[in-house]
């Protein structure tokens, strides 16, 4: 009897020490869940399961993430991305005020909000800054998604004029070069260069009409109709008017809509002009952002808009382009509008209400704010050469040599962006800017910035209630597909667009107009009351 009691002691004790150790085990790994994550990236991204940053979150962690994927194209034609079986989260998920809004409150995707205690980095950002914590709440005061954060300052201002002073140098040699408002030497050709938007019409003309100007791939003026960046807009703001992407902005204020203006009007206009007469390349209405790249870099663009060269063009080839400031109009005076593009950017990440340990899946995705981790995520992984081996001064520098490939190429490959949170802290603290966003800043702030429509703003994160969210929902998206498809066919339609066609547009979508802007106003009004307080 004594024997069996003493087994019977030794077991129970083996017993709790076994569960001892299991707990610790538990608590060191973090999960006993291993999750599956749908992201969406394009083939030509490195595999997230094989990148070296999930690999060290993984082991910092111990909790095992299998990605699977969706290429954009796929996952747009998507219509229920969140009933998709076997998955946890969805990464990059992109999903609109609404969406997320309607998914939270039918409990298919989960409030953050409500297991912040497993989530200290993101407890911490919350506490820190509430202007982040207001951009990410829905209606119901639920955060139902993770944030992007970004903050370098570049974003308002994503278009620089570049033109190719070999062949400006080619016209003066050649007695080539059009009569200008003000004489125009080989001295002047550098960096902030001023022109009359006349007179660069008529250097966009020269080259087009003259043979010994580039091949028959040239292309006088290049952009990325309708892209963030890149795009058309600061040429129409040449007209005096704040336009962006969006054709909507703040102006003391008061939002409006830009398309309302007869400037923008005589613009639209000038730039059929421009495109009838081939300054305007004809692909400028239709292709990517990758193809307008890669067909740039032999440089057989006059001119183009983007916000950096060397993404553009080959190495070298890149000191043969030179920045030009916001066009002159007629009266000597130069505009450039903001855009709307956001550095607090909401929905890219969301977790599913199936998932079995959302605490262990918040937990994981908490460690993606932490300076390192942020910066791998979106520069590339230490380990794959996106930064210069050691740190200087405790910060990581981005590396800026990839041999031949751009260093928008090595990201765009070795990079899951996403979730990240990089604001003038951690830059200050630990982690240094890019060399080229270092470079792309003091050039806004010499050749761009200084000309800001007067009283021009961004729209910032705006909050609304449910019923304004449906509205807005409602009327917003065919808003956008009709001013963009007038605009469109107003230039490259072959007639010149008429003033009646200009108020058909306006008068066809003057519900829509209206509603947006009386939403937009309200939902600006409290977030200013919100700041002030």
């Amino acid at each position: 009897m004594k024997k069996a009691i003493i087994g019977i002691t030794a077991a129970v004790i083996w017993l709790v020490c076994v569960i001892a150790f299991a707990v610790a085990s538990a608590d060191t790994k973090g999960s006993e869940h291993q999750f599956t994550v749908l992201a969406v990236k394009e083939d030509s991204v490195m595999n997230y399961n094989t990148m070296p940053v999930f690999q060290q979150l993984a082991e910092d962690t111990g909790i095992e993430v299998n990605w699977t994927y969706n290429t954009s194209a796929q996952y747009s034609n998507n219509i229920d991305p969140v009933g998709t079986k076997g998955i946890d989260a969805i990464y990059h998920s992109g999903f609109s005020n609404l969406k997320l809004y309607d998914y939270g409150r039918r409990g298919r995707i989960v409030a953050i909000d409500q297991y912040l205690d497993s989530m200290p980095n993101f407890s911490k950002i919350l506490k820190d800054r509430p202007d982040i914590k207001q951009a990410l709440i829905s209606p119901d005061g639920h955060i139902y998604s993770l944030p992007r954060v970004e903050e370098m300052g570049l974003k308002s201002y994503p278009n620089i004029l570049y033109l190719n002073k070999k062949w400006v140098e080619k016209l003066m040699d050649e007695g080539g070069l059009p009569a200008l408002t003000e004489p125009l030497t080989k001295d002047d050709l550098k960096d902030g260069l001023v022109l009359y938007r006349k007179d660069f019409k008529a250097i966009l003309q020269a080259f087009k009409d003259n043979s010994y100007i580039g091949d028959s791939n040239k292309v006088p003026l290049s952009f990325v109709n309708g892209n963030w960046q890149g795009n058309v807009s600061d040429l129409i703001a040449s007209f005096g008017v704040p336009e962006n992407r969006d054709h909507k902005t703040i102006v003391n204020g008061k939002v409006v809509f830009t398309i309302e203006d007869e400037k923008w009007f005589n613009a639209v206009k000038e730039l059929q002009d421009w495109y009838s007469r081939g300054l305007i390349g004809s692909s400028a209405f239709s292709q990517t952002d990758n193809e307008f790249l890669a067909r740039g870099q032999d440089g057989r663009y006059g001119a183009f808009y983007w916000w950096e060269k060397d993404t553009v063009l080959a190495k070298d080839i890149r000191d043969d382009y030179i920045i030009v400031e916001p066009l002159k109009d007629d009266d000597g005076k130069q505009y450039v509008g903001v855009s709307n593009e956001l550095e607090i950017e909401k929905g890219e990440c969301v977790i599913l209400d199936a998932c079995q340990d959302k605490k262990g899946l918040l937990s994981y995705f908490d460690k993606f704010f932490e300076p390192e981790y942020s910066a791998q995520l979106n520069y590339g992984s230490i380990k794959s050469g996106a930064f210069l081996s050691g740190k200087v001064n405790g910060k990581l520098v981005p590396n800026d040599d990839h041999g031949v490939q751009s260093a928008d190429d090595f990201r765009m490959k070795n990079a899951p962006y996403g979730v990240v949170y990089l604001t003038a802290e951690v830059w200050e603290k630990s982690v240094e800017m890019e060399s080229r966003a270092k470079l792309r800043l003091e050039n806004l702030e010499n050749y761009v910035k200084p000309f800001t429509f007067e009283g021009a703003t961004p729209i910032p994160n705006l909050n609304y209630s449910q019923e304004d969210l449906i509205t807005l929902n409602t009327y917003e998206s065919s808003l956008a597909n009709n001013i963009a498809s007038w605009f469109t066919k107003a230039i490259t339609g072959g007639a010149v667009p008429s003033e009646d066609s200009w108020k058909s547009l306006l008068d066809t979508n003057r519900a829509s107009i209206d509603a947006v802007l009386q939403l937009n106003q309200k939902a600006y009004d409290s977030y200013v009351a919100a700041i002030a307080d």
